[in-house]
């Protein structure tokens, strides 16, 4: 039977820094970077833990697929899968649905902009701001563009 994450984590919580770095090797068949702190071995290790027991890709994995593409495709860092995925654009005749406020809100992009509740705009910024009331830029709002991390 394969140990549950929660499991893993509280072993975690209770190693000492000895015990995580062989915890690492085991699990990453490397020494952990000699800068790891043991609380950073301890989160990463989580992570991974986490990322198996929920089928998700852990860092290894990602990292492999990454070597894989840019061997293919050349050592661009552009062709890192990580990145953030292209965005819909908008057409005419796309159908945008949005929670807000407590209510679903349908807008009916069109060639020379946008449609919501029966009055057209310029853009999907002015939409926003008439459905709020505060500026925002439309596509983010939308969710047609990833949020900034600042």
């Amino acid at each position: 039977m394969r140990e549950q994450p929660i499991d893993l984590i509280h072993q975690l919580e209770a190693a000492n820094a000895s015990t995580l770095r062989q915890l690492w090797a085991s699990s990453k068949g490397t020494k952990p970077p000699k800068t790891f702190t043991a609380r950073l071995m301890r989160l990463a290790l989580a992570w991974d833990a986490q990322a198996v027991s929920e089928g998700r890709e852990t860092t290894k994995v990602r990292r492999a697929w990454n070597r894989i593409i840019k061997r293919r495709n050349g050592c661009g860092a552009s062709n890192n899968i990580t990145q953030t995925p292209p965005y819909p654009i908008s057409r005419d005749g796309t159908r945008i649905l949005k929670d807000w406020g407590g209510t679903t809100h349908e807008v009916l992009v069109t060639e020379g902009g946008a449609t919501w509740n029966g009055e057209s705009y310029t853009s999907l910024s002015a939409v926003a701001r008439a459905m709020t009331g505060t500026n925002r830029n439309g596509p983010k709002f939308f969710g047609l563009r990833p949020e900034s991390t600042r």
